[in-house]
């Protein structure tokens, strides 16, 4: 039986997950540390496969099930390697089947590759910011749809619409299947306001890199850390390794004599770092609301008490953990 017809009444039993917060598959920065901590708070972490090589993707794939028995999911993205890198990928998911398929900037691949995902058991997610291409993806077979809003920080799926205004048209698009809100969440109140317009669920990105988990450099989450509401920008230019123009958002690096400003990224543990301090570095509009580096799970924890109170009770052992304020 298709997925997304059978008798499941709330995505928490679609994907087997306890709550319905999703970690944004960030490229190279959600790791298996990060997705595992994510999935045994009884969230949805999704694995960034970007820029991996199949080899790794796999190798990837199977330490996250060495840290969890918890369902998690895989993000791939057709920016690296061309047309045979993607597929190579999509072989190792279809070997691997993780629960969920997470697809962004895909629409191109979405009428072979969904129904493929799905012939092979698993939920297939597609991250988008236009009523367009949530009509592409609904049309190919997705079961979740992700309303990306323009406060959302890395790369933005061709969309310039803010949260609060996407999320209604593609509720309204999605005609009763599974909408995520994403874009400058990273608190309760946030949370709580997203479910109460409708929302099955929150898909975070920037309040997880800044986590002891998460494969953030240093500098990188204490720069989250240390910017105010007013510092991300949104731009249409140089990003490391896509197409010039796609747009994103950053933190911008001020520093008139160093022309890395001019690129986007997210530097990584394993990048020296005078790299991450001379990247503009990927981030979302919420970073305001960020003032420390905490493990995941009391990220988590913080997150679900905006859930509606049926779903708010914390996982065993996170009670005790203090959640952000």
């Amino acid at each position: 039986m298709d997925i997304s017809e059978s008798s499941v009444n709330s995505i928490e039993q679609m994907c087997g997950v306890d709550y319905p917060v999703f970690l944004a598959g960030m490229a190279a920065i959600s790791g298996p540390q990060l997705v595992a901590a994510v999935a045994n708070a009884g969230g949805m972490g999704v694995m960034g496969g970007l820029r991996l090589a199949p080899k790794t993707l796999r190798r990837w794939i199977h330490e996250v099930r060495s840290l969890t028995d918890k369902p998690f999911g895989v993000n791939l993205v057709p920016q690296f390697g061309g047309p045979d890198v993607f597929e190579a990928q999509f072989q190792v998911i279809l070997e691997e089947r993780p629960r969920l398929l997470s697809l962004f900037y895909a629409e191109d691949y979405c009428e072979d590759m969904i129904p493929r995902a799905k012939a092979a058991g698993m939920l297939v997610m597609v991250q988008v910011g236009t009523i367009a291409l949530a009509r592409t993806a609904l049309s190919a077979g997705a079961d979740i749809i992700v309303a990306q809003g323009s406060e959302s920080g890395g790369h933005l799926n061709r969309g310039t619409i803010s949260l609060l205004s996407l999320l209604p048209a593609l509720l309204k698009e999605a005609a009763g299947k599974p909408v995520l809100a994403a874009g400058g969440i990273t608190n309760r109140h946030d949370v709580r306001t997203l479910m109460s317009m409708g929302a099955s669920g929150v898909l975070v990105g920037t309040a997880f890199v800044a986590t002891e988990e998460s494969n953030a450099h240093p500098l990188y989450k204490q720069k989250i850390v240390d910017a105010t509401v007013e510092d991300t920008e949104y731009r249409t230019g140089y990003s490391f390794g896509w197409t010039y123009g796609t747009p994103h958002r950053v933190i911008p690096n001020r520093d008139p004599w160093n022309l890395l400003r001019l690129m986007g990224g997210g530097a990584r543990s394993i990048d020296k770092p005078r790299l991450a301090k001379k990247l503009s570095l990927y981030a979302g509009q919420g970073v305001g609301k960020i003032d420390s580096v905490v493990p995941a799970a009391q990220r988590m924890a913080e997150l679900i008490q905006g859930l509606p109170e049926k779903n708010a009770r914390l996982p065993d052992g996170l009670s005790r953990i203090e959640t952000a304020a």
